[in-house]
């Protein structure tokens, strides 16, 4: 899975470092000195232990809400910081806040494409022993059935971005976490409003 992301990010960036083809007409768009909000929903997904029919196994998918708030230091570079809420699922919970860089390439027709690189801050929740025959079953491996893990990691990733109009647009990013044992990569879909 690690090597897929990074292909799709290297690729992605590729794309963008070779073909860096603007309008030949003042286009509207950001400015130095605006800012955004936007929402996006998330995928995350990952290789973070889990527990199904009392056997250990690796992977998981949850779905999440991630505000977002940009600014641009000029028209291509803006820090973002987000915070990202997954729901519940396989008795896994997991929230972080992130900061995060975008260099936006600007290709054509209000289409972007950037590089994401940033730090995250990480807090994953789990409570496997809901009935005893699960609790036997971690306690006798010397595994932790319930607590709460906090975590600083590295993102890395890319993203594409469309403008809908000069002030709204909708994006698509990738990107993976890279959290030493709690790694996983995210997918999010959103849309933001510069202003």
């Amino acid at each position: 899975m690690k090597k897929l992301m990074m292909l799709f990010c290297v690729a992605l960036m590729s794309v963008g470092a070779s073909a860096q083809e603007y309008y030949e007409e003042e286009e509207e768009g950001a400015k130095a000195g605006d800012w955004a909000i936007g929402l996006n929903l998330g995928m995350g997904f990952g290789g973070i232990p889990t527990v199904v029919n009392h056997d250990i196994t690796e992977g998981y998918v949850n779905f999440g809400l991630v505000p977002k708030v940009q600014y641009y230091v000029t028209d291509a570079f803006r820090p973002e910081i987000s915070f990202s809420y997954f729901i519940e699922n396989k008795r896994q919970s997991f929230w972080d806040i992130n900061l995060n860089f975008h260099y936006l390439f600007h290709m054509k027709y209000g289409i972007y494409i950037y590089p994401i690189i940033g730090a995250t801050f990480q807090h994953y929740h789990y409570d496997y022993a809901k009935d005893s025959a699960t609790r036997a079953v971690l306690e006798a491996g010397g595994i932790n059935f319930k607590g709460n893990d906090w975590h600083f990691g590295l993102n890395a990733g890319a993203g594409v971005q469309y403008d809908i109009t000069p002030n709204l647009y909708a994006n698509l990013e990738m990107k993976y976490q890279y959290v030493k044992d709690y790694g996983r990569g995210v997918l999010q879909l959103g849309i933001g409003y510069r202003f």
